[in-house]
């Protein structure tokens, strides 16, 4: 609940209180020195309530673009712009239907960066002039304290970049959470056709649905670094901030959709290797033929009949799901030594692509090339009809002061809040849209 929220229930109380003893007469319990301090009491919250809008009208108009600037406009040619190496992780991309430089995102995020986490006047100055939003994140299930939501010119690459290292994301079907927890429809059954002779009743089908519930948990990546940061180096901390924090948010959610057991290092979440030699979807296992437990001895035989497992109607739109060690040491290794090769064809690499299906390359699935022996090697089928993620909000960022004062630095802290449901992984009856190649 936020503060003015708080301060006006406050009022409202007090006032009904106010005008409760106003009602009563002496012999009712009226009594003057209440009534007295209750009126005290309203004007006090009153200014409270007064400094407390004051502060939000400060702030707003901090991200009050000064008439006549753009933010979106490029306000330096590239030259102008000092950079210590190449900038890695942004890219020239539409915002607000216009095309902005990579470089100016860069610029932008690193003097908002100032703005917020180092409380720098001048980047203040600098961010307002452009319209530069510089506002806490407030609301339900949100940081109380208030980290920083992040403008768009950070966000958009950092939710790029997390897609691009973010194997799980990927694939599976993300969906948005618009409170703490999430119930989604899945069908479970459809209408079923009967046949009826004439004059008869026709007999009733049902479809029927069940839910998927998502519970939002918070993640979070602390780092730390100078307090003295020269504004030259804004472009080149805002790079080195984007893609650290993004592949640390990618790694943990891939982490979580392929391996989590459900303990507090996962979050709670329960992962496809742990869920696939759990006993209670061994439908959805295929296990390899005797001696075949390395990525290595691994077979077309093996291959062909994990995809045998898989149900039909999870069929299109189907991928291999395997590490860069399982992929070159079982698939590559097998497509290689296939009849019809040429040296100068496999000169040219070979492509991702298994008996008709891509592959995608998950470094969160085993990556040893020794025995896997009861584990889950690899997968294949529908990740997006397995497997939800649900989204509860971005990356906020706060910072802190005290962490690592001894050594004159800041901490960072970014955090966002997300979900994984493996919710349709068949059973010990029936295979699911995913299926799993179990070491024997």
């Amino acid at each position: 609940m936020s503060k003015k929220h708080e301060l006006k229930q406050m009022l409202a109380k007090v006032s009904d209180e106010i005008e409760a003893m106003a009602g009563k007469s002496e012999d009712e319990g009226f009594k003057q020195e209440i009534y007295d301090a209750l009126k005290e009491k309203f004007v006090e919250i009153n200014k409270q309530l007064g400094r407390v809008e004051e502060a939000e009208k400060i702030a707003a108009n901090l991200a009050t673009p000064v008439p006549g600037q753009d933010r979106l406009t490029p306000f330096a040619p590239p030259s102008a712009h000092k950079l210590y190496g190449t900038i890695k992780h942004f890219r020239d991309r539409e915002i607000e239907g216009r095309t902005v430089r990579a470089v100016d995102q860069a610029y932008t995020a690193g003097m908002w960066f100032k703005a917020t986490l180092m409380d720098n006047a001048e980047a203040k100055d600098w961010c307002k002039s452009r319209g530069v939003p510089i506002q806490k994140a407030q609301g339900e299930g949100v940081d109380s304290a208030g980290g920083f939501l992040v403008p768009e010119e950070l966000m958009a690459n950092i939710i790029v970049l997390r897609e691009q290292f973010g194997v799980f994301r990927q694939e599976c079907q993300v969906v948005p959470m618009g409170s703490d927890t999430l119930n989604w429809p899945r069908r479970t059954g459809g209408l079923t056709a009967f046949f009826t002779g004439e004059n008869q009743a026709t007999t009733e089908s049902q479809a029927s649905w069940d839910n998927v519930n998502l519970t939002a948990k918070k993640v979070a990546v602390l780092t730390r670094m100078s307090t003295e940061i020269e504004q030259d180096a804004v472009i080149a901390i805002a790079d080195w901030l984007v893609g650290e924090m993004a592949y640390a948010f990618a790694s943990k959610e891939d982490d979580c959709g392929f391996n989590g057991d459900g303990t507090s290092t996962y979050g709670g979440m329960r992962g496809l290797t742990v869920l696939a030699i759990d006993g209670n979807h061994n439908a959805s296992k295929f296990t390899a033929a005797s001696g075949h437990n390395t990525f290595g001895t691994l077979t077309f035989a093996d291959l062909s009949g994990l995809m045998g497992t898989l149900p039909q109607y999870a069929l299109a739109g189907s991928k291999w799901y395997m590490s860069q060690q399982g992929f070159y040491a079982c698939v590559a290794n097998l497509l290689a030594t296939a009849g019809g090769n040429r040296l100068d064809i496999l000169s040219q690499g070979i492509e991702k692509r298994l008996l008709g299906f891509p592959v995608a390359i998950a470094q969160k699935l085993p990556i040893t090339l020794a025995s896997q022996t009861t584990k889950a090697m690899l997968f294949f089928g529908n990740l997006p009809m397995a497997a939800m993620m649900g989204e509860r909000r971005g990356v906020t960022i706060k910072r802190s002061d005290h962490r690592y004062f001894e050594n004159d630095q800041i901490g960072l802290l970014g955090t966002e809040r997300f979900d994984v449901n493996v919710h349709d992984f068949g059973d010990n009856t029936n295979a699911g849209p995913l299926v799993s190649m179990v070491a024997p």
